[in-house]
């Protein structure tokens, strides 16, 4: 028998004293002795009477649930922060974010929370150019950032050069003033955000029936993220970025290696093609020919700031502690070259500039902590774990608030139990959740063998091979999860639409109850779960809002004074 929908069946059932006493239901799935109880059906009662085949499409309920429930936040998706030089890059960018929102939501909390640590770990240092540090360096974590000590042959003291020499002042100043990155919002940034805002409101308003409740919590969590990265201002325009950064090389001073005291320091591009602080690779060629499967560091949409959350901060404590040790010093009046200290003059800098003047192997001792004769690398930088705990922690938080809520308010209509489209939103839950430790596994994994020997990877050829792929495995089996998830999200949310899931399997939540115990409750008596759903969308809502919350308390602005954390 074919019906328009379930109600015309229930009621063709009703209809037959037979069937309605054999196979109708109360809304607790118990069969009844009076037809006007009746609003459900058993499982077989179902099958037999309205048919296996999902109730016919209807294009005008598919475009207005469409329009109002997915497009609004599949639109909002275009205004995330990309970057990348390739479209590829900026396309994955988006079916990741769908495919595992907690790795989205992690790498913008990992990024704010690296960002109060950097000022935290500079607010202590007090030497010339150390707060311009903190806006350089901050605005490098969407750049795969590389820091070198000395040229490749030892002689000349790079880092040391670039934090000692007083020549290399207006390195910092227009670097800071370069590279600080200030994103205001646009038209097009109030308007997607208001739609989706919109939307939303009106979805939980105006919904009569479960669905609207459903998939509004399942994507409500993009809108903060959205939000977050507008007010984190991520600087992440590869091409801009590195030609920022070449131009402000070119004006870097180095001190030249040898014995002469008066050799004064030249430029770095007249003696080498090597910088202290400089995105690897160092040529845009040398990206594009590197496997985009297991190298995501060098990603430039702020999505890969997972990928880039250790060696930054390892980049960032490396010169922490050279501008720390500097500070030591000139606090102690220790000059670079030995000389008698000239105090500097009130209102003037900290330390004189005829104080930071000297060889090559002298700058390069002065960046050293006391009782060191060469830079050590720290296995991990500091506080990097408590970090990545926290910023963990918040991203699955969210992230369930929301989908567990979509889960809860699919499992209660119109049968409660686990139906097709509970069971879609648990399972993208689940997916996204591997998808996060997957690929979190293959970064730390990747990071433990560069501990295990930081200086170079010729330790051991065979254990590094193994390194690689597993942390490629770990990579690819993460993203592609992703993929899947992203795809399926969406497809399943369409079918939702094209009421494919309004069959009796999926409505009588056949998957939780059996064959046997499945019942398809039709008619909605009273108010049904209406009270449960509603506090579910109040909890998803509120988990979204505590999101925002978190980045405005936590996000500190780039170009203002150090703060602590």
């Amino acid at each position: 028998m074919s019906f328009r929908n379930f109600g015309q069946c229930l009621a063709s059932v009703q209809a037959n004293d037979t069937l309605w006493r054999t196979g109708g239901t109360d809304a607790s799935g118990n069969l009844v002795d009076d037809v006007s109880r009746v609003v459900g059906l058993t499982y077989s009662m179902c099958v037999s009477q309205c048919g296996s085949a999902p109730m016919p499409f209807s294009f005008e309920t598919f475009s207005t649930q469409f329009s109002s429930f997915m497009l609004p936040f599949l639109a909002l998706t275009a205004q995330l922060p990309f970057g990348a030089p390739n479209h590829f890059d900026n396309f994955a960018t988006i079916m990741l974010t769908i495919g595992s929102p907690t790795l989205a939501i992690f790498s913008l909390m990992i990024t704010i929370f690296n960002s109060r640590w950097i000022k935290w770990r500079f607010a202590r240092i007090a030497y010339p150019n150390s707060d311009l540090a903190v806006i350089v360096l901050d605005n490098l974590q969407e750049s795969l950032l590389r820091v070198k000590q000395k040229s490749f042959d030892g002689r000349i003291p790079l880092l040391a050069s670039q934090i000692v020499l007083p020549q290399n002042d207006q390195w910092w100043q227009r670097g800071a003033a370069t590279l600080a990155f200030t994103h205001t919002w646009s038209i097009s940034n109030i308007a997607s955000v208001c739609w989706a805002i919109i939307a939303y409101i009106f979805t939980i308003v105006s919904a009569n029936n479960g669905m609207g409740f459903a998939v509004a919590c399942a994507w409500i969590w993009l809108l903060p993220l959205v939000v977050g990265w507008l007010q984190t201002s991520p600087n992440c325009d590869e091409l801009k970025l590195r030609a920022k950064l070449a131009a402000l090389n070119e004006t870097v001073y180095i001190c030249q290696s040898g014995d002469d005291p008066a050799a004064p320091p030249v430029h770095a591009h007249e003696l080498t093609d090597e910088h202290a602080i400089q995105i690897w690779p160092p040529h845009q060629q040398q990206v594009i020919q590197q496997d985009y499967d297991t190298f995501d560091e060098s990603r430039s949409p702020p999505f890969y700031n997972y990928a880039r959350m250790f060696p930054w901060a390892r980049s960032v404590e490396e010169i922490a502690v050279a501008f720390e040790a500097a500070s030591i010093r000139a606090s102690k009046r220790q000059t670079v070259n030995g000389s008698l200290w000239r105090p500097s003059t009130p209102g003037s800098t900290s330390v004189f500039p005829c104080n930071r003047i000297g060889m090559a192997e002298e700058v390069a001792i002065y960046v050293l902590p006391e009782g060191q004769t060469q830079p050590h690398d720290k296995c991990w930088p500091p506080g990097v774990w408590r970090r990545v705990s926290y910023s963990a922690i918040v991203a699955c938080v969210v992230q369930w608030s929301c989908t567990g809520s979509a889960v809860l308010v699919a499992w209660m209509i119109p049968t409660v139990g686990l139906g097709c489209h509970s069971a879609s939103f648990l399972l993208h839950g689940i997916l996204s959740m591997i998808s996060f430790t997957m690929i979190l596994a293959g970064e730390i994994i990747t990071q433990c063998h560069h501990t295990t020997n930081p200086q170079s990877y010729s330790l051991s050829p065979s254990s590094h091979i193994r390194h690689v792929n597993l942390s490629a495995l770990c990579r690819r089996i993460g993203k592609t999860i992703g993929w899947v998830n992203a795809c399926m999200f969406i497809a399943l949310g369409l079918i939702g639409f094209a009421n494919l899931f309004d069959n009796c399997f999926c409505s009588s939540a056949v998957m939780s109850r059996g064959g046997h115990g499945a019942f398809n409750v039709i008619v909605v008596e009273g108010e049904g779960a209406k009270p449960i759903m509603i506090a579910s969308v109040a909890f998803a809502t509120t988990a979204a809002f505590s999101l925002w919350i978190i980045v405005f308390v936590l996000k500190t602005p780039k170009k203002t004074s150090l703060s602590t954390i």
